[in-house]
């Protein structure tokens, strides 16, 4: 069964590789996972960075596909480029990650592939929280499976993807698939953060904030997208 995921960046090769690589070396079969990366017409920076890492994945059975936006939508519009990849993805399910993000558990895509399995022709939204998230009480990173695309024909209608995907799950009384893959989130504008591990509480540092850092709190309208019988649900 293959899985597609997807990663949306801006000139931030650094912090994408590193993101990547922890999920390609900590997978168990590179040659079922789609990774898909979203960019937008102008960032030569990440485009270079791939082209030299495809050598490198191609070693561990990886192929990479590339998707260049038509214009910089920013980061008040996050979710054009998600639907990009969403029009694409070839998988079972597809499934977004941060550049931020990093894979602390082998086997996650295998932990996805037995619970997908379950869901498999009913539509299901697949919820994962970081570590050092789980205070915050909703899953941060989140995808769909392939039902799913097909009845709504978009992954996300906000850039707050999170919020919007675990809203509409429970407006339409779906329960989500929630496979055991561990996960940290590098937050920007934090300085440490704190997760436990074996019992253990550890400390990571985290990246520096940015101009163009945003938050989910915004006054932007939110079209709709969603299943049969959830049309009145508000965003």
């Amino acid at each position: 069964m293959k899985i597609s995921a997807m990663w949306m960046t801006r000139k931030r090769s650094h912090e994408l590789i590193y993101s990547v690589c922890s999920f390609l070396h900590k997978a168990d079969d590179n040659s079922n996972i789609e990774y898909i990366f979203i960019t937008d017409p102008d960032d030569n920076e990440t485009v270079e960075a791939l082209e030299k890492l495809v050598p490198m994945a191609h070693a561990h059975n990886a192929e990479f596909t590339h998707i260049a936006a038509e214009r910089r939508f920013g980061y008040a519009s996050l979710e054009e480029y998600q639907n990009m990849a969403a029009k694409q993805f070839t998988g079972e399910c597809l499934i977004t990650f941060a550049d931020d993000n990093i894979c602390m558990r082998q086997g996650w895509d295998t932990a996805i592939r037995n619970e997908l399995v379950k869901r498999q022709g009913t539509p299901a939204w697949l919820s994962i929280t970081p570590l050092n998230e789980i205070w915050k009480g909703y899953p941060t990173i989140v995808g769909i499976n392939r039902a799913w695309y097909e009845k709504t024909k978009r992954f996300s209608g906000t850039r707050a993807t999170d919020i919007y995907i675990s809203d509409l799950g429970k407006a339409a009384n779906i329960e989500p698939i929630t496979p055991h893959v561990d996960t940290l989130h590098l937050q920007r504008g934090r300085t440490t953060s704190e997760y436990q591990i074996n019992g253990q509480v550890r400390r990571i540092f985290c990246l520096p904030a940015e101009d163009d850092f945003g938050g989910v709190n915004d006054n932007k309208d939110l079209p709709y997208g969603g299943f049969p019988g959830t049309e009145k649900y508000s965003y």
